[in-house]
């Protein structure tokens, strides 16, 4: 029996083949580089980019927030949480929390005797509610934080508010409320504890799954969190 052999279908089914193993390896580069943790402002996704120039307490100067964290962390290494507080320096509620979490930035550090677990490092995304009354600028921002005369937040020079001026907070410039937008804040102040690979492990905002951490019978506070998630990390030779 005479058999034919067609050269140009057999191109074709070779070409094919190997279209097709490119695309399974496509597929499969993508299976494994592809993060499956979701962006977004719910516990357990991956907190959102923080935008704007930041001021610690010299200049105001860019920032970078995605150098906070480290994609490796697998809990086993003692490494930075990140706490954020959005705020606005005329909001009275942002006012009376700014001794609290003043203070609490000066508490969870490495140094600390008094603290057992890692360093939380503090950040207020300051921005400018669209209310009447909360005009804000730079300077204003400035003023809040180191606790300077000369402004006025809430219907007060910022030098009254409470407590003392923010030595470890640093503030991002959020006036144009790209942040609040990008982070779905609803009011402030809103707090977000941060794991040190970038994955958010509360919000004040409701939906916590951290549940009453001390006992009182009241909602969570930022402090409450802190000392839960992060000295429960460190105690297993984690963060």
């Amino acid at each position: 029996m005479k058999h034919t052999y067609d050269d140009e279908a057999s191109t074709l089914g070779d070409a094919f083949l190997k279209i097709s193993a490119l695309f399974f390896v496509g597929i499969l580069i993508l299976a494994f580089t592809t993060d499956p943790i979701a962006t977004g402002t719910k516990e357990g996704e991956r907190a959102p980019l923080l935008d704007g120039a930041a001021y610690a307490g010299n200049t105001w100067s860019s920032f970078d927030f995605s150098a906070q964290f480290d994609s490796s962390w697998d809990g086993n290494s003692s490494s930075d949480w990140v706490m954020i507080e959005f705020m606005d320096t005329d909001c009275p509620y942002c006012v009376q929390s700014a001794e609290l979490y003043g203070e609490a930035s000066e508490i969870f550090r490495e140094g600390n005797d008094q603290w057992n677990g890692a360093q939380v490092n503090f950040f207020a995304s300051a921005t400018q509610l669209d209310i009447k009354g909360h005009d804000t600028s730079r300077a204003e921002i400035a003023a809040f934080r180191d606790k300077s005369t000369g402004f006025e937040c809430a219907g007060q020079d910022c030098a009254n508010r409470g407590g003392s001026a923010h030595q470890f907070v640093t503030y991002v410039d959020d006036i144009d409320q790209e942040n609040m937008d990008e982070w779905d804040i609803r009011g402030t102040p809103t707090y977000f504890l941060i794991q040190p690979d970038g994955i958010i492990a509360w919000v004040s905002n409701g939906g916590t799954n951290v549940g009453d951490v001390n006992g009182d019978g009241d909602q969570n506070t930022f402090i409450d969190a802190i000392v839960l998630l992060v000295t429960q990390n460190d105690a297993t030779g984690g963060a």
